[in-house]
């Protein structure tokens, strides 16, 4: 997962669909006379363990022994600077990969080490963790060097008279907070200028840039359909709560400060649809809706349990968002720059069920415990506070099973996402929205089938980040264009981006034999398409076990060649009417399409650029196929279908 957390979460191309800023308002109502009589004064907030004893309460011996056993093995890795020319790779050739690869590990070892010297108490890590504070806050920068924009500068080297907050620059504050938590006592015996600096450094870097001035981040602001918000929000806000109550000595600041994180933080959740639909993606899931349980966590710790908005239905639909567009063992609805397959933390979720009282999040939770073992609590991704919290559910976790809710019908409609299954394991998901989402491809109207819990037409998801990803060239990359989508290519003409390129007369219907999303998808196109509808409906038949997409279209300009894509990973074989999809181990998936109106031909999709090799890896590097059917007449109006099911 870090590769995901670390490299998708950018800027926002734009917002969601519907998402206006719904004043709810839900933490802003808490008053600063509130706050003050429920927060726990410093040293009175005791969120984690600090002893053996008390990890001994918390965690088996086999877990404990692994993240001892992880902390051995960064002993032998010495914390290293990170030169000048190292973080200009990314201005020179939009490489941030080495930058990022020792920044990140730097932070995994610092913390992995504090807590083994903590579950531990031997004095073997000790050495390594002083070096480690030392390290990081004897660098210039804690960020990635793509997000220096951020700076007045720009994208340069670091002006270290300006300091700017990005994601990785609270993460870091955040890590050095949990050690200054978890170690206080022993790195004053050592020094006390340690903690010192470490106060120092996250003050100046994150705790005064964001109470001075945070309305220069863009991700605190309110949303608009112009200027939307994202999960960097939530991302940053936990970390800097986290940071802020554990570090800071001084009452009245503390109170302040979160008091004015929990406004900022009501930008996002008022931005977020009432379905708690993420236009991302269930990638992002964990950055935004879990960053903002992770946010809510901190502030009923810290609070004794007195400040909480968990009723709030906003929350609990943000949270039920990842299994309601969960598809089968590993496979999600990979939207946008998604991955098709996530490893959920499924100690997470059985959190988040169990504070939300959503017994079916808790039995997902289980499930994906077991689903992907996790032998330690600490996996090298972000968010090391919520691995900390995740901790105490370690035990109940492991002793419940849990299910797949596989739920057989989801409509989200801020996003205008539909997702429907048949009880013989046929799956499909289609959506409406617009091409100025958030992470966006041109993809309105593109659809995703699956059987037997199997990929059969696939959304082929993001590719690996380089600078030209965010530039002005993003749709020169194929895969984030439509006609490398289930989509059809309108005389010659792809759909454009941008918010003004989306679906019109959107409509759901389902009952209990089918599921349906009508909508007309001639708006995504610009004028040189030549479309004035192209009304497409994608069905689920329950009764037939198979999914009938049809068309409906009509042009203002003819003449040129109309052709659909399909795409899949599964081996292909064609036939006069018929496309055979060869599933390993389960029953092929055809498509029938009029032969008498459509040729068609199959092309292997390389991989081989540097950006595409995240794709290959999506699919665990199974080939990527394109299938392109050509319609061989030229009429300026008509209709067709393409009906799926499984043999």
């Amino acid at each position: 997962m870090k590769y995901i957390l670390s490299l998708l979460l950018f800027i926002s191309l734009s917002g969601q669909l519907t998402a206006q800023s719904t004043p709810r308002n839900l933490l802003s109502r808490f008053t600063r006379q509130e706050i003050a009589a429920a927060l726990l004064a410093p040293g009175e907030w005791y969120p984690f363990p600090q002893c053996a004893a008390a990890w001994q309460n918390t965690l088996p011996d086999s877990v404990r022994q692994s993240i001892i056993r992880q902390a051995e093995s960064y002993l032998k890795i010495p914390f290293v600077a990170i030169p000048a020319t190292m973080m200009m790779e990314y201005q020179k050739n939009g490489d941030r990969s080495r930058y990022e690869e020792i920044s990140f590990r730097k932070r995994d070892q610092l913390f992995t080490m504090a807590v083994a010297e903590s579950i531990e108490q031997k004095g073997r890590f000790l050495n390594a963790v002083i070096n480690g504070i030392w390290s990081l806050c004897e660098e210039s920068y804690w960020g990635a060097p793509g997000h220096l924009y951020l700076q007045k500068a720009g994208i340069d080297l670091v002006d270290v008279e300006d300091p700017s907050v990005d994601l990785f620059v609270s993460e870091t504050a955040t890590v050095l907070a949990l050690t200054d938590y978890l170690l206080g006592d022993r790195l004053d015996k050592y020094s006390r200028l340690l903690r010192k600096r470490i106060y120092y450094e996250v003050n100046r870097r994150m705790l005064t840039p964001l109470e001075k001035d945070s309305d220069r981040y863009f991700y605190l602001k309110k949303g608009t359909k112009e200027y939307p918000i994202n999960n960097w929000n939530p991302w940053v806000i936990s970390n800097w709560m986290t940071s802020l109550l554990l570090l800071e000595k001084d009452p009245q600041r503390r109170i302040g400060e979160l008091e004015h994180a929990l406004h900022l933080l009501d930008h996002y959740i008022n931005f977020i649809g009432d379905d708690g639909a993420i236009d991302e993606g269930p990638v992002y899931w964990s950055g935004a809706a879990g960053r903002v349980f992770d946010a809510l966590t901190v502030l009923e710790s810290a609070t004794s349990g007195k400040l909480k908005i968990y009723d709030a239905p906003v929350i609990s639909n943000m949270a039920a968002y990842i299994y309601k567009t969960h598809i089968a063992g590993s496979y999600y609805i990979n939207v946008a720059d998604a991955s098709p397959v996530i490893s959920t933390d499924g100690l997470l979720l059985y959190r988040m069920g169990q504070a939300l009282k959503d017994t079916t999040m808790t039995s997902f939770g289980a499930w994906a415990f077991h689903r992907y073992p996790v032998y330690t609590p600490i996996s090298g991704d972000f968010a090391k506070p919520r691995m900390l919290f995740n901790m105490k559910v370690w035990a109940d976790c492991s002793n419940s099973r849990g299910v797949d809710p596989a739920i057989p019908d989801v409509w989200l409609e801020s996003i205008q996402l539909m997702a429907a299954r048949t009880s013989k394991g046929l799956f499909v998901a289609t959506h409406g929205g617009h091409n100025g989402e958030s992470h966006n491809h041109n993809d309105v109207g593109d659809f995703i089938v699956y059987a037997s819990g199997q990929p059969v037409i696939i959304d082929v998801g993001l590719g690996t980040y380089t600078a030209k990803t965010f530039s002005k060239e993003r749709y020169q990359l194929w895969y984030n264009s439509s006609a490398y989508h289930n989509l059809p290519t309108i005389n010659g003409v792809q759909q454009m981006a941008g918010r003004k390129f989306g679906a019109r007369d959107v409509q759901y219907h389902k009952d209990a034999n089918s599921a349906t999303l009508h909508m007309d998808i001639a708006g995504a196109y610009p004028p040189e398409a030549g479309v004035s509808q192209w009304k497409r409906e994608v069905k689920l038949d329950r009764l037939q076990n198979r999914v009938t997409v049809t068309d409906d279209f009509a042009l203002t300009a003819g003449g040129k060649e109309l052709t659909q894509t399909f795409m899949t990973v599964c081996p292909v074989e064609l036939q006069q009417g018929l496309i055979r999809f060869n599933i390993p181990g389960e029953r092929p998936v055809v498509l029938e399409y009029d032969a008498g109106t459509w040729n068609v031909k199959k092309e292997l999709v390389d991989c081989n650029d540097p950006d595409e090799k995240r794709l290959a890896d999506n699919w665990s590097r199974r080939s990527i196929t394109r299938l392109l059917l050509q319609r061989k007449g030229r009429e300026t109006s008509g209709s067709h279908a393409f009906i799926i099911r499984q043999l």
